[in-house]
């Protein structure tokens, strides 16, 4: 069975995958981001790409706004994701545009090259 997520390094990014059985609620969300901070600080890195499945079931916009004030956690990080079943939507753009405005960029593509090259191009090592 895989796992719910996982979060690593990888070459000059930290990586996330979201399995499709990951549910977003407070504990995991602070435990993600943990790890990610931890990595970001190890390795010196603030580019962060999140690949995977949008977590199923429905969010208030108390929550999005909560999920998009907790990607600074993170100083200055640039944040691309790419997921396999993303539609945009408000709520998408209310996260982009919450984190935004917390000093974090963030970018949606298609695919996880893409992602990689707007990263490597944008981001700081």
């Amino acid at each position: 069975m895989e796992p719910a997520y996982s979060v690593e390094f990888r070459d000059d990014h930290v990586h996330v995958q979201l399995g499709e059985g990951f549910q977003v609620d407070p504990e995991w969300r602070d435990e993600v981001w943990e790890n990610v901070r931890k990595l970001c600080d190890e390795h010196g890195s603030r580019r962060v790409l999140v690949e995977g499945y949008v977590p199923t079931g429905e969010r208030s916009f108390g929550e999005v706004i909560a999920a998009g004030e907790r990607t600074a956690t993170v100083p200055h990080l640039w944040l691309a994701f790419h997921m396999e079943n993303h539609t945009p939507s408000m709520q998408s753009e209310l996260f982009e545009a919450i984190a935004t405005a917390r000093g974090v960029r963030v970018k949606y593509f298609a695919d996880n090259d893409s992602a990689l090259t707007w990263l490597r191009a944008n981001a700081p090592g």
